[in-house]
């Protein structure tokens, strides 16, 4: 291996983190057989095999671990390097690793990366959407968008607003079971709940007079933001949901607003940065959209609160 030929690192990564040739070779954009070739040399260049390959696919030997462990950091420090460059030059470019929930990257992260693929083409966004809470240093990830809490581990946080939301049912439904005079009602209506909030037996109201709690019983447990939709259109019960999130559906009649003097408590919206991206042009240029898209999104009320460095 040259010292250049970063291209063998990144088959090397691909590879161990695909866990098949085929995969790796899916991932980076080019044949089979071109990361079997470079995979090759790198295991000359290095006088000892670094995978194990058998019919169920590709794991690293002890010192492919090694040879793995240590690509990355390579590979960081020149995706830093470039970077460091670029901003000297004042270019946006390079690659930036986000992640976010699935409500958010369905819905307000597409317009994001289309507007910055538009404006700065040589910025790649690398979007991985879960629910799941990951760590910035082990999932190698720059800047995450998280909601109810901004997480633990290192990195820069901000609180930049939080989502109003609305409850939700269709009208077939309370037209049904009753609709609910009050809060005390909601605990004989099915409670659709989704698995990003915390399970609850009691739901936070805000009403003119204050905060109240309303009883719950759980129905359905939604694996995914489009389940809730598609538990609540199917008469299951009613659900808690971002405004903008169900808008259309409020618009077109296909569902009501349940108890409208009463709102759950909004949902917080944390930004939480790598301290290598936190004053980087591609973080700032994420950043700056992010917050335009948002602005444009009924029921986010904006904040600029830093939390801090942790």
């Amino acid at each position: 291996m040259t010292v250049m030929d970063t291209q063998a690192l990144r088959s090397l990564v691909a590879a161990v983190e695909a866990g098949s040739l085929t995969a790796a070779a899916r991932r980076l954009g080019v044949t089979q057989p071109a990361v079997s070739q470079k995979l090759a040399a790198l295991e000359s260049d290095f006088g000892q095999p670094l995978l194990v390959r058998s019919r169920q696919g590709v794991r690293p030997t002890p010192a492919g671990q090694v040879a793995y462990e240590h690509g990355l950091r390579v590979l960081a420090d020149l995706a830093e390097m470039r970077s460091a460059l670029d901003a000297l030059k004042g270019e946006v470019a390079g690659t930036l690793r986000v992640t976010t929930n699935m409500l958010l990257s369905q819905t307000v992260m597409g317009p994001i990366i289309a507007e910055l693929r538009q404006r700065h083409p040589r910025l790649r966004i690398d979007l991985v959407a879960t629910d799941a809470v990951l760590d910035l240093d082990a999932d190698r990830i720059d800047l995450a968008i998280r909601a109810n809490a901004p997480g633990s581990g290192n990195g820069v946080v901000r609180k930049i607003g939080e989502l109003d939301g609305v409850l939700v049912a269709t009208p077939a439904y309370l037209d049904s079971a009753g609709r609910p005079s009050g809060p005390e009602d909601l605990g004989r209506l099915g409670y659709i709940q989704y698995r990003d909030d915390p399970e609850e037996r009691e739901i936070a109201l805000r009403h003119a007079a204050g905060i109240v709690y309303a009883p719950a019983s759980p129905a359905f447990l939604a694996q995914h933001p489009a389940l809730v939709l598609h538990a609540v259109t199917s008469g299951l019960g009613f659900a808690k949901a971002p405004r903008f999130y169900v808008e259309a559906l409020l618009g077109s009649g296909a569902m009501e607003v349940v108890l409208p003097d009463y709102t759950p408590m909004p949902k917080p919206l944390y930004l939480v940065q790598a301290e290598h991206v936190k004053d980087a042009p591609r973080a700032r240029a994420f950043v700056e959209t992010l917050l335009a898209t948002l602005g444009g999104v009924e029921g986010f009320i904006p904040a600029a609160s830093r939390i801090g460095t942790r």
